[in-house]
């Protein structure tokens, strides 16, 4: 029980920095200690937050940035993952080659090459996917040509002497061997990922959380783009949490501190992957996938058909439709056309 508490304690502790900087926030902005205009006060974010999320938008764009991240760090994690098994079993020479150049590679960054992938691959999604990739792609890599060479040799000539053939030597023994290390290199690309969507989606797209922070800015509505922030950082944060929380439950028996064994510890959450956790969590990543692709489509369609309908009309606020609004993925669905400065960030 006192463990708890402390836990408690501690996590309390944690929490008070935030929870005084939110009342200073509050605080400030009430008593103009700081210019509302520029800074407004901590409910008002929350009540726009509120808001967006009461018409829709606020879902739309929380999925099209998850789905974008989580194309890109599933499009770094097919290529980086066999080639580090590759580059660190198969061809060791070539990998030490290789590795300045590769190095180097790695410290590009990746919006001078947005022309570049813009030029092969357009202005649409694949664009914005490949450079997510772009950046996720190097820890796996690196993490993955390390784990595997730092697999116990032992633990090979074990597999080859009961007969494994390679491909089952690889799946067997030094797949779940080095899976911690690739862990961490996943959980690293993970976090470059949602900050490089952001990034690439304020630099050019027709919605997500990167979008909607640019676009309140441009349109001048303050309190929506505070909104975003504190729910990109949100996201964020739980993002962090729930991949070292996986960490922990997948490969905690790696990391168990020598001489703690006869030390009692209090129950907790132990789960162990199997062949239906995998089927579960394939069937939700497909449907995710499908359910995100159909959202930022019909988003990018909207978005098109605003596009035309401005540059047809010179004002009249009826479109090709003879209707008076527009859909909008960033506002409610009886949004006016003149309420929107850009409905695209443009590349």
């Amino acid at each position: 029980m006192s463990g708890k508490l402390k836990h408690i304690r501690y996590s309390l502790l944690g929490w008070s920095g935030v929870a005084l900087f939110l009342l200073l926030w509050e605080t400030g902005a009430r008593t103009r200690w700081i210019d509302p205009q520029f800074s407004p006060a901590f409910s008002s974010v929350v009540r726009a937050m509120l808001d967006l999320a009461a018409d829709g938008s606020l879902g739309e764009h929380v999925i099209i940035s998850l789905w974008r991240a989580a194309c890109g760090l599933i499009a770094a994690t097919a290529l980086g993952i066999p080639l580090g098994f590759l580059l660190g079993l198969r061809f060791p020479v070539w990998a030490e080659v290789f590795d300045p150049f590769l190095r180097t590679l790695s410290q590009v960054n990746p919006f001078s090459l947005m022309p570049v992938f813009v030029l092969f691959f357009g202005l649409g999604e694949a664009a914005k996917i490949v450079v997510i990739a772009w950046v996720s792609l190097w820890p796996l890599l690196f993490y993955t040509t390390t784990a595997v060479r730092a697999v116990d040799p032992v633990l090979v000539k074990t597999g080859r002497s009961f007969g494994m053939t390679r491909t089952a030597l690889y799946a067997k023994v030094i797949l779940p061997a080095a899976l911690p290390v690739i862990f961490v290199g996943l959980r690293i690309g993970a976090g470059l990922v949602f900050f490089m969507i952001v990034a690439a989606e304020m630099l050019g797209s027709n919605g997500g959380l990167g979008w909607l922070v640019h676009n309140s800015a441009m349109n001048y509505q303050i309190p929506r783009m505070y909104a975003a922030a504190v729910l990109i950082i949100v996201l964020g944060y739980l993002l962090s949490r729930l991949l070292s929380f996986l960490e922990r439950t997948l490969f905690s028996f790696d990391k168990e501190p020598p001489g703690l064994a006869e030390t009692p510890r209090p129950a907790a959450f132990s789960w162990r992957p199997g062949w239906r956790s995998g089927v579960i969590v394939a069937i939700v990543t497909i449907a995710f996938l499908f359910e995100g692709g159909r959202v930022v489509h019909e988003t990018n369609v909207r978005a098109a058909s605003l596009d035309g309908y401005i540059g047809q009309d010179g004002g009249s606020g009826q479109g090709a439709s003879g209707k008076g609004g527009i859909r909008s993925c960033c506002r409610p669905r009886t949004a006016a056309k003149n309420d929107m400065v850009t409905s695209s960030g443009g590349f």
